[in-house]
């Protein structure tokens, strides 16, 4: 089998674009009928507990030695891991522009994923080709699944920090639009999925650092 999967890259996570543009390029291409479509083709291949689909976009900007990782539902930008920790790894990946799926973010844990394995590599492949057809391989990528009993969350950031809220802590007015959906039956029937709260004037989604 071809290699699909390639390592982080600084320069492809910083070509990822704004979640305002990538909301923009979401609505244009009529997205939520994609996902309806990719819901199937997920459960077909027995991946909806293995990934989410993800409307690929960074919040700000890294250093070279910067990588994004989540703990405990907040991402911050970390240089390294810290002796007798485990290294980070991903949660998130988005294929560049010859193909290959790279990690764009990572999780911090104890407990470490397998990796991937031949089926997830094929599925991986078939996702490739898949969204290429539809001309969406620039928008959708890959998240970690979360497992069965996550309800949702919604991102804001502060600053360098992503902080992801539980659905009970949701403000009454909540403006947001989802960016991962994840389709196996407990969380889909439910509606569980990520939400990065509404563009707005006081939102400091588009808050960039200058470029080293």
């Amino acid at each position: 089998m071809t290699e699909i999967l390639a390592p982080y890259s600084h320069e492809h996570f910083h070509s990822l674009p704004t979640v305002k543009d990538t909301h923009d390029t979401f609505e244009l291409l009529e997205g939520q009928s994609h996902v309806e479509w990719l819901k199937d083709f997920f459960v077909e291949h027995g991946m909806d507990r293995k990934f989410g689909l993800a409307m690929m976009h960074r919040h700000f900007d890294l250093d070279p030695s910067e990588r994004l990782v989540e703990y405990l539902g907040t991402s911050t930008p970390w240089t390294g891991s810290s002796d007798g920790m485990n290294e980070p790894q991903p949660s998130m990946w988005a294929f560049d522009s010859e193909g290959l799926l790279r990690p764009t973010e990572y999780m911090y844990s104890t407990l470490q994923d397998d990796g991937f394995d031949p089926q997830m590599l094929e599925f991986v492949t078939l996702l490739k080709a898949k969204l290429e057809s539809r001309g969406l391989a620039h928008l959708f990528g890959l998240a970690r699944y979360p497992g069965d009993n996550f309800r949702g969350s919604c991102e804001f950031t502060q600053g360098r920090a992503n902080i992801n809220l539980q659905p009970k802590d949701y403000p009454d007015d909540l403006k947001a639009f989802s960016t991962i959906w994840f389709f196996s039956p407990p969380l889909w029937e439910l509606r569980c999925n990520c939400k990065c709260n509404e563009v707005a004037e006081n939102h400091s989604h588009s808050h960039r650092k200058p470029q080293r």
